[in-house]
């Protein structure tokens, strides 16, 4: 009995003393920001369980729930809503997956990059400012692509061939 009062009480002491250096390994969200382990302004490097809905500015590791809002994010993030107002690395999955740029890999329903997308975009629909790398889905649209589209409806819209179903491709 000591020993689980001892472990507790060490476990209390690191989530406090961690939080003076503005990170914590564990964030635990009812709803953002009020009802979380941790408020949103302290950056999570190792799990997020997001019951239904959390929010950090900076998220590294695994990010798993219903809904996760984050500036920057390097993680696998699974959630059926996924957002990263600034940077995404790593690999997402959800129903929709928006991120300000973004670098890995996107699998959705619908994937949204606000600029630059680096890497492989799998959904139904895709759009992306600029993507480098692979769009897979039913549409896929960006205004400039280096690399392939593959789905039924592709646009490029600063190409000399805008429109192409099934592959299209720019470099």
């Amino acid at each position: 009995m000591k020993k689980m009062f001892l472990g507790l009480g060490l476990f209390l002491f690191c989530c406090v003393s961690v939080q003076a250096f503005n990170t914590s390994a564990l964030q635990i969200s009812i709803w953002a920001p009020k009802t979380q382990l941790v408020p949103d302004y302290i950056d999570v490097s190792g799990l997020k369980l997001n019951l239904p809905y959390g929010s950090n500015q900076n998220m590294a590791g695994l990010d798993l729930g219903l809904v996760s809002i984050n500036g920057n994010t390097a993680a696998l993030q699974v959630n059926l809503f996924n957002r990263s107002s600034e940077n995404f690395a790593g690999l997402q999955v959800g129903l929709v997956n928006v991120a300000g740029t973004s670098g890995g890999i996107s699998i959705s329903l619908f994937n949204s990059t606000e600029s630059i997308a680096r890497g492989v975009d799998i959904a139904l629909v895709n759009t992306a400012l600029e993507h480098r790398g692979i769009q897979i889905g039913l549409v896929n649209y960006t205004e400039f692509l280096t690399g392939f589209q593959i789905g039924l409806i592709n646009i490029v819209t600063k190409s000399t061939v805008p429109f192409f179903p099934i592959i299209n491709f720019c470099f």
